[in-house]
């Protein structure tokens, strides 16, 4: 059997002493640390044959808790330029007493989410990819309330004023939920009532006979 390309190189599974377990929704999945991604491609490639560039990275203007990175990994592997960009996300952790924890942890963590995807296109742990691709996926479809319609809830209780938003939150607690506020992991019916009350709400008080879905 001949020498193994530079491809081949880059896409062997990492030895397990160097795979960590990371628990999201009550699962776990395998992860690589991102300094592992780094120690590949310079083993492999040499450090002067690739080249990493964060294109963007900044906070979402619909969604104030997500940063968003799009990066770009050039790289010669077996005598020819390639070029992966993939966009990476992490959430901006906040302090209990209100304000924002560290907003430059924040971005570094999303470009490394990024960087990692995109080495990720050359090989680079794609084993790894896999399952965690699907775990986010079994994640996505057992929430009981459907991204879609979560969207325009909270559009609809963005655009009440704060009047209305106070009696939204008063009514809720009345209702006696076993959830604190409304969210996507709540029971669908109750979920359809929260819709209910805050369309009322926008209309100006008025009852609303039937569903909103």
């Amino acid at each position: 059997m001949g020498e193994k390309t530079q491809a081949e190189q880059l896409a062997e599974p990492f030895d397990d002493i160097l795979i960590y377990q990371r628990s999201v929704g009550g699962r776990s999945f395998d992860y690589v640390a991102v300094a592992e991604y780094i120690a590949r491609l310079n083993k492999v490639l040499g450090t002067g044959n690739w080249n990493y560039e964060i294109l963007k990275c900044h906070v979402q203007p619909e969604y104030k808790d997500s940063v968003i990175a799009h990066v770009r990994v050039t790289a010669n592997v077996d005598g020819q330029m390639a070029v992966k960009e993939a966009y990476g996300g992490a959430k901006v952790k906040m302090m209990k007493q209100g304000g924002v924890m560290d907003l430059g942890n924040d971005f570094k963590s999303a470009s490394s989410d990024a960087f990692k995807k995109a080495c990720q296109g050359f090989g680079i742990a794609l084993h790894l990819a896999r399952s965690e691709e699907s775990l986010a996926l079994d994640i996505e479809e057992s929430y009981p309330v459907e991204g879609e319609h979560w969207q325009v809830f909270a559009e609809n209780f963005k655009s009440l004023d704060d009047e209305k938003k106070n009696q939204f939150r008063e009514w809720f607690k009345e209702q006696g939920f076993k959830d604190e506020k409304p969210n996507r992991s709540m029971d669908s019916d109750d979920f359809a009532q929260c819709q209910v009350e805050v369309i009322r709400l926008m209309m100006g008080g008025e009852t609303i006979e039937g569903n909103y879905e």
